[in-house]
């Protein structure tokens, strides 16, 4: 075991370094009590101080010009600023020593400062959300108007043309009806003789009734006979067939007949009433009301038309009472077993628009309140079903769906078995379902490769090249930015101080405790673990020292600890990397080069990681070897000074 050399003792110079080590203690208690003193303000807090009264510099300046863009009044906020920029700035004239302060006036200046702030703050947010609201509702409107500016532009566009051809059709009628009027106007001439064609001739007045015998004349032997000689009694029509009748030596009465065959009803302008026929066919038929099985014709103008069918180039006006309407030629494709037409109009107003291809079905149906549009596949997938999709517009709800149907739906009948959906609701907003429904974001239109996705679970991840998501105002004034490149290389910045419960990360390179509590590095267990640092600058510090806390506890071996420190090989030196104006630096060494080792650090001194490597100096271990040389070589001295008074006693006794 070593032993410690001769120890030479100056008591002089002993009471000197006492003196000299009690004015350091007193200076640096001074200090302390500075900093704890609640009516003085340290240096270490001006700095601190100084670098708030900054911040809320700039955020007050920017706050007061976006409030005043939206008309919203600051001068609560300018005079609590004012007041606090004051107050604080008299403080911060002389950083180099401490001031007397009045905590609680600083407090209550910095609190009313802070409610101002946070009520102009919450005015902007609130003028934000009322004109983003606004936008949305006159945006909305202007959407419904132009719809129905179309659809009433296309609406009038049909009846000015259907209108157009009743107008050239009527007019080719009337044109007609006229030269029929003449022809049936015409008529038989008066004073016409009857020639017997025999060889025998009968004058004038010769034949008269006398002569002729009752019953005589049979329908044989009457060639014709002139309207206008009937003045008297009733013709039977059910017995009599006319091929020409005069219409104008009609002129009284009423004409009743079970069936009028005629080749044209061109020569009769006069109100008809109501015509009833199984078949009615013209170029013009006009007013009134037209009741029939089939009613043809080029133009139908005004008035009432019911019917079963009704076949015409062009229909203009008035009202059309049907059952069912059809529109265009049925589809022939195999697959229209639902015999559709391409637009029909049955009579609830349901409103049907269908197309076949060779392996696609598409139809949409407005029923009321409701837009539906459906597609469906023909052509079976892999796994035997059959694609199909689905849009419904109803009850302030937009429904995207996506998915399949069991077996081929040529009827737009069958369920559809979602496999993705999306929900516009102005009630319960977007919601999306299925393990392929994402929001994607792609960017600038002069981007490539890059933006975020939302996927189903509302995670984002990156698309292509795009390294970063920030949170925040702007790009110049973010909140967060999140690295999500999938190299892993970009970081997780965030540009405001950060708490997580009680713990904070400050801006000012601070780890804060909200309560004022301890700061713990611990494990899972909460049992607490190493901290590697470079340099530690502290007020005090200290161990976990409680006897509740340990095992295995003896006396140490004082002298042995005392020879371990005593045998530290100290250097001083810099680290590689520091520069000219770092300070020199003194401590052991732990050689790690030489295979002899040149410098001495015994292995009970070395701090090693959780894998048992090398990673420094336990300065812990350390300090308490030299603690142990202390307390060592105190029980030297005091031997020392027992016998030094053992002398001075044997000198002057």
């Amino acid at each position: 075991m070593s032993t410690l050399g001769t120890v030479s003792i100056s008591i002089t110079d002993a009471s000197s370094t006492a003196e000299t080590a009690q004015a350091t203690a007193n200076t640096a208690n001074a200090g302390v009590t500075s900093l704890n003193t609640s009516s003085t303000m340290s240096v270490i807090e001006k700095q601190q101080l100084e670098y708030s009264l900054t911040v809320a510099t700039i955020q007050y300046t920017a706050i007061v010009t976006t409030a005043k863009s939206s008309n919203i009044s600051t001068t609560a906020l300018t005079t609590a600023y004012n007041a606090m920029n004051t107050y604080e700035s008299s403080l911060l004239e002389d950083l180099t020593t401490a001031s007397t302060v009045d905590r609680d006036n600083l407090t209550t200046l910095q609190s009313t400062y802070n409610t101002a702030y946070s009520n102009v703050q919450t005015l902007i947010n609130d003028s934000f959300s009322t004109s983003i609201s606004e936008a949305a509702a006159s945006a909305a409107t202007a959407s419904t108007a132009a719809s129905t500016a179309s659809a009433a532009a296309t609406s009038a566009g049909v009846v000015g043309s259907n209108a157009s051809s009743t107008a050239s059709v009527a007019s080719a009628a009337a044109s007609q009806a006229s030269a029929d009027y003449t022809t049936l106007s015409t008529g038989v001439s008066d004073g016409s003789l009857i020639h017997i064609t025999t060889e025998t001739v009968i004058d004038d007045a010769v034949i008269g009734t006398a002569e002729l015998a009752d019953a005589a004349i049979t329908n044989a032997k009457i060639g014709s006979v002139s309207a206008s000689k009937l003045t008297a009694g009733t013709i039977d029509f059910s017995t009599i067939t006319g091929t020409n009748i005069n219409a104008t030596n009609i002129t009284t009465g009423t004409l009743d007949v079970a069936r009028l065959n005629v080749g044209s009803l061109s020569a009769l302008s006069a109100d008809l009433g109501t015509v009833t026929s199984g078949t009615i066919e013209g170029n013009t038929i006009t007013g009134g009301t037209i009741s029939g099985a089939t009613v043809s014709g080029n133009t139908i103008t005004g008035g009432t038309i019911s019917g079963t069918t009704i076949t015409g180039t062009t229909i203009s006006g008035g009202t059309i009472n049907s059952g069912t309407i059809n529109s265009g030629t049925k589809s022939t494709s195999d697959y229209n077993t639902g015999d559709y037409y391409p637009l029909t109009i049955d009579a609830s107003g349901v409103y049907t628009s269908t197309m076949f291809d060779s392996s696609v079905g598409l139809q949409s149906v407005i029923n009321q309140a409701a837009i539906v549009a459906n597609v469906r596949y023909f052509t079976a997938s892999s796994d035997g079903t059959y694609y199909a999709n689905q849009t419904s517009l109803s009850n302030g709800q937009l429904t995207l769906t996506d998915g399949y149907t069991a077996a081929s739906d040529n009827t737009f009948s069958s369920s559809i078995t979602a496999t993705g959906s999306v929900s516009l609701s102005s009630v319960y907003g977007i919601n999306l379902y299925g393990n392929t429904q994402t929001i994607t974001f792609n960017g600038l239109i002069t981007d490539t490769n890059k933006g975020i996705t939302f996927t189903t679970y509302g995670n984002i991840k990156s698309n292509g090249n795009q390294g970063t998501w920030y949170v925040g105002y702007s790009n110049d004034s973010q909140t967060a930015n999140f690295g999500i490149d999938s190299a892993g290389s970009n970081p997780i910045t965030f540009s405001r101080e950060l708490w997580v419960s009680n713990m904070g990360l400050g801006l000012a390179h601070q780890v804060r405790s909200k309560d004022g509590g301890g700061i713990y590095f611990t494990d899972d267990s909460s049992a607490r673990v190493d901290t590697y640092h470079k340099n530690i600058y502290y007020s005090g510090s200290s161990s976990k020292s409680l006897l509740s806390e340990k095992t295995n506890v003896t006396a140490a071996d004082v002298n042995y600890w005392s020879n371990l420190a005593m045998s530290v090989d100290l250097a001083t030196y810099n680290y590689d990397t520091d520069d000219y104006t770092d300070p020199l630096r003194l401590s052991g060494i732990i050689d790690d080069v030489n295979a002899t080792k040149e410098w001495v650090l015994p292995e009970a001194f070395y701090a090693r990681d959780e894998d048992g490597n090398i990673v420094g100096i336990d300065n812990g271990v350390l300090l308490n070897a030299v603690l142990a040389l202390s307390q060592e070589q105190a029980k030297q001295i005091d031997e020392l000074n027992t016998n030094v008074l053992a002398m001075e006693a044997k000198i002057n006794g």
